[in-house]
């Protein structure tokens, strides 16, 4: 059994510990991808933080020249039908913890009003979004869901443009613990082990 001592020393490593995360800062382009036209199929597991992933009657493909449809050029992440020729496919984003400060670019969007479905996964519930066409496909639609915290997945679904859409520049914030914070878990963790002897 834990003393009192013991039960506050474990409080003061555990607020320690919260208060001494960093952040690091990520952006996944799809830049570092191969790419082309047509697209290049991908798994969409390139990055250590999330994974994408699609519907099984569509395929993510890298396609090239996102820079002429808004994005940052020259990649970005579709999801095409069988016949190859509509990316209408649901786009998902899962993150393999939970992050902070998401946004991304919906890219090549040709109808306006209503074109699609967002919905975030997040630490309070689900969240869900309308996609809105301003039929301009050079001019990106951005999403900023920094005010959500701790989300864990995000989904584009049920898209209705006419030739479909893609994403691109998911950006996000990871946590990182820093040094100082693991040596006083060890110290704090050492006192209170010492203590319970």
């Amino acid at each position: 059994m834990y003393s009192s001592l013991s039960l506050a020393l474990i409080a003061s490593v555990s607020m320690t510990a919260a208060a001494g995360i960093a952040y690091q800062d990520v952006v996944v382009d799809f830049d570092d991808q191969p790419g082309g036209l047509p697209g290049v199929p991908t798994d969409g597991a390139f990055s250590e933080h999330v994974t994408f992933s699609t519907d099984q009657n569509h395929q993510l493909l890298i396609l090239s020249g996102s820079d002429f449809i808004g994005g940052s050029g020259p990649n970005s992440l579709s999801a095409v039908d069988s016949a190859g020729k509509i990316f209408d496919g649901d786009i998902y984003m899962d993150f393999t913890g939970p992050v902070q400060n998401v946004s991304f670019d919906v890219l090549a969007d040709n109808d306006q009003g209503t074109i699609a479905m967002i919905s975030v996964a997040h630490s309070g519930g689900v969240s869900f979004f309308d996609v809105v066409g301003n039929g301009d496909f050079t001019d990106p639609i951005f999403f900023d869901f920094s005010d959500l915290m701790d989300v864990t997945s995000i989904e584009l679904t049920g898209i209705t443009d006419e030739f479909g859409l893609g994403v691109d520049n998911l950006a996000f914030s990871v946590p990182v613990p820093t040094p100082s914070t693991m040596a006083l878990m060890g110290l704090g963790l050492m006192t209170v082990c010492r203590r319970n002897r």
